[in-house]
C-alpha cells in the first residue's frame, strides 16, 4: 500500500470508530491513547487470522508463509545461525524473519512467532520446547596474553588477571562469573575488567590478548581447535541452562513454525 492509501484507510477507520487513532504534527506521528488500546486488541486478532491463512496454506502442500523469529545473539551465533540455513533448504516457500537482539519482547505485541532464549529469562506464560540441552562455559585465554601474563593456577588468581565481562544488555548489570568443580562453587566479578556488551565482543578481545573471558564452549571450539585461545583452570567451569523455543501458544502455531519446531528437536538437527 502507498502512504496515502494508508492515510486514507486510517482517517475511513477513526471515523467509523468516532475516535482519533493518530496524533499528527507536520513532523511526526504518534498513537493517541485510543489507538494503542485499539492496537493492543487488534494485533493478536490480526496475528491469529495470518496464522489461519498459513496454516491453510500449509495444509494444502508444504509448510509456507512468513516465520519471524526473535533470538539472543548467544544462540544466533552458537548453534541456531547454521540450522536455520539448513531449514531453509528444507523449506524454501517459508519466509523468515530474525530479529537478534538482547532485550526480551513481547512476542505477541510485536508480531513474532516464537522466541529463542535460554531458560531463565522464558515467561511461563509461554509454551516452551527445548531444543538444546543445558552446556557449559570455560575459562579461556590466548597463549599471548598467558606469556605475559602468567598463568592462573587457582580461581583466586582470577582477582590479580585482567578480564573481559559482560553487561547484561536486558538489566544493565555487570555479569559476574560463578564456576564449578564437582560440588565446588566459586563466585568472582574480577577487578581489572574490561566490560562489553555482547559475547562475540568478549571472544575477540580474549583471542587479541586482552585477557581471560568465560565463554560458552561451543562458541569458542574453533579458536581452541586453531590455538587461538586455550583453556584456563580447565578443571573448572560454570553451567549454561538449555536452550528454548516458545511461542504463545501450540493451537495456534502456523505451519511453518510447526515445521521449524520439528526441524529442531530432530535428534540429528544441526544445532
Amino acid at each position: 500500500m502507498t502512504p496515502s492509501a494508508v492515510s486514507q484507510a486510517v482517517k475511513s477507520l477513526e471515523a467509523k470508530l468516532g475516535a482519533p487513532l493518530l496524533r499528527r504534527s507536520t513532523r511526526s506521528v504518534s498513537l493517541t491513547d485510543v489507538g494503542s488500546d485499539y492496537l493492543a486488541v487488534a494485533a493478536p486478532a490480526l496475528s491469529a487470522l495470518r496464522r489461519a491463512a498459513d496454516d491453510a496454506a500449509g495444509r494444502g502442500g508444504r509448510p509456507s508463509g512468513p516465520l519471524k523469529l526473535t533470538m539472543s545473539r548467544a544462540p544466533f551465533d552458537m548453534m541456531i545461525g547454521d540450522a536455520l540455513v539448513a531449514f531453509k533448504d528444507a523449506y524454501p516457500q517459508v519466509q523468515l524473519e530474525i530479529a537478534v537482539e538482547a532485550k526480551m519482547v513481547d512476542i505477541v505485541k510485536e508480531g513474532y512467532d516464537a522466541g529463542l532464549r535460554y531458560g531463565g529469562s522464558i515467561s511461563k506464560e509461554m509454551v516452551a520446547v527445548r531444543v538444546a540441552p543445558e552446556s557449559e562455559a570455560v575459562l579461556v585465554a590466548s597463549e599471548q596474553y598467558l606469556s605475559s601474563r602468567g598463568t592462573p593456577q587457582d580461581t583466586t588468581d582470577l582477582m590479580t588477571h585482567r578480564c573481559v565481562l559482560c553487561r547484561s544488555q536486558v538489566s544493565g548489570l555487570l555479569l559476574p562469573w560463578r564456576l564449578d568443580r564437582g560440588s565446588e562453587s566459586f563466585d568472582v566479578t574480577p577487578v581489572d575488567a574490561t566490560i562489553v556488551h555482547d559475547l562475540a565482543s568478549q571472544i575477540d578481545l580474549a583471542a587479541k590478548g586482552i585477557g581471560i573471558v568465560l565463554a560458552p564452549i561451543a562458541s569458542v571450539e574453533r579458536h581452541l581447535a586453531s590455538g587461538d585461545l586455550v583453556r584456563v583452570l580447565p578443571e573448572w567451569s560454570s553451567r549454561r541452562e538449555a536452550l528454548f523455543l516458545y511461542s504463545p501458544s501450540r493451537r495456534h502455531q502456523s505451519a511453518a513454525l510447526r515445521a521449524f519446531v520439528a526441524f529442531l528437536s530432530k535428534p540429528n538437527a544441526q544445532i
